[in-house]
């Protein structure tokens, strides 16, 4: 009796179905039809009303696809509904133009679907910033944090002169950061407001030194729009904000003027309130839901799409097990089409796991870190740039054989 091998094949994208179904023999003429029915996705829509409910599950069901809605439609006792749709890629392909013909006008809503799908599964195109190139669908990198701060809740006062300011970016560079961060006001919860002449006080003496004696891109942390404006004047390359354009009018035109790069934070509250009992609908969708609108924020205001990088804010107005829940769903942001960025280094929900001070967090710093680079995060904005570099380097390693 022959003995039979078998197993589960995970298949992330087209381009490695391909791949997969090459080795079998696959006729190349059905190769890419083949490959479309092997790349799974599940799609959840928020507020559909009733009637287009009823059109888009029966339109899905007639392609194959199944369509997961409220119980109480069925019995006609609600108006709104989400959905959840579960298909191939060849089934999308196909209920795509039967919504597009639809006689219920559903064109937007097919559109919606079909573009977070590309969202979802297209690699990020390489950008140069300062004379550097970031491949973010290849390599992952490392943002060196430089806190010019007497409070911030890790690094307060490590940074108190100019000189050992610019002595510790200048180490970071040299251990691998492909970024410096430089920030002058404490976004640790409860900290206290700072004004932007002191802010500016601290960091452009910094600043201005590292831009003759640096050649990573720098990065300023901060929500303020002058502060934004005066440190691209500067040479700064990078606005850090971690409001995501919500905290100043102005800050998307300064950015969009000077032609910077932007991270776009989400943030429920203020550094003061922000960790007073936090509360979500539901984490996820609302977390894609606010960072959709930063990301239109800056779009609007002539901000380039390609320099907004987006972070969902670990800790910034989130529970421990918001956190979690957060890396662990990481891959689900690729629906926005941005570069991540996560910020976890020595966090509090580390030292809740780990039940450690905030430095002997190394290790399960560096264990997030690994993760988020698994599932999807481009950029690490860390303390420990040696071992984080180390740590990406063997994660990027492992990752890349899946698109080669």
């Amino acid at each position: 009796m022959k003995n039979y091998c078998t197993r589960v094949i995970n298949l992330e994208n087209i381009d490695e179905a391909k791949r997969e179904l090459q080795g079998i023999g696959v006729y190349e003429g059905e190769l890419r039809e083949m490959a479309e029915k092997s790349i799974f996705r599940n799609l959840k829509i928020k507020n559909v009303d009733l009637r287009s409910a009823n059109v888009i599950k029966q339109i899905s069901l007639s392609v194959g696809a199944d369509v997961s809605v409220a119980k109480e439609l069925g019995e006609l006792n609600v108006e709104m509904t989400d959905l959840v749709i579960s298909a191939n890629l060849s089934q999308y392909n196909r209920l795509y133009h039967k919504l597009v013909e639809s006689r219920m006008n559903l064109k937007m809503m097919a559109e919606e679907i079909k573009n977070t799908l590309i969202k979802y599964d297209s690699k990020i195109n390489p950008v140069v910033i300062a004379g550097q190139e970031f491949d973010f669908s290849k390599k992952s990198y490392v943002m060196g944090i430089l806190n010019i701060t007497p409070d911030s809740f890790s690094d307060g006062g490590k940074n108190s002169s100019v000189e050992k300011a610019v002595k510790n970016a200048k180490k970071m560079v040299k251990q691998g950061a492909h970024i410096i961060d430089i920030g002058g006001e404490s976004s640790r919860p409860g900290a206290e407001y700072v004004s932007a002449e002191k802010e500016l006080d601290r960091i452009i003496p910094v600043l201005e030194r590292l831009v003759k004696e640096i050649d990573v891109p720098i990065s300023i942390d901060t929500y303020k729009s002058t502060v934004a404006k005066e440190c691209l004047k500067r040479g700064a390359h990078i606005i850090n904000d971690i409001s995501g354009l919500r905290g100043d009018r102005e800050m998307a035109k300064v950015i969009s003027e000077a032609g910077a790069y932007c991270v776009l934070m989400h943030m429920q509250g203020t550094p003061e309130t922000m960790q007073k009992n936090p509360e979500y609908d539901d984490l996820i969708d609302d977390l894609i839901y606010e960072l959709k609108k930063s990301i239109d924020i800056g779009e609007n205001a002539g901000i380039e799409s390609h320099k907004i990088i987006l972070d969902p804010g670990i800790g910034f107005g989130k529970t421990f097990e918001h956190n979690l829940e957060i890396l662990n769903k990481l891959d689900e942001f690729r629906s926005l089409g941005k570069s991540i960025l996560i910020g976890a280094s020595r966090k509090k929900f580390i030292g809740e796991i780990l039940e450690s001070s905030v430095d002997e967090r190394l290790e399960g710093s560096l264990a997030v870190a690994a993760l988020s680079v698994s599932k999807g995060a481009s950029i690490l904005r860390v303390h420990d740039v040696k071992e984080t570099a180390k740590v990406l380097k063997v994660a990027d390693a492992i990752k890349n054989i899946r698109i080669k």
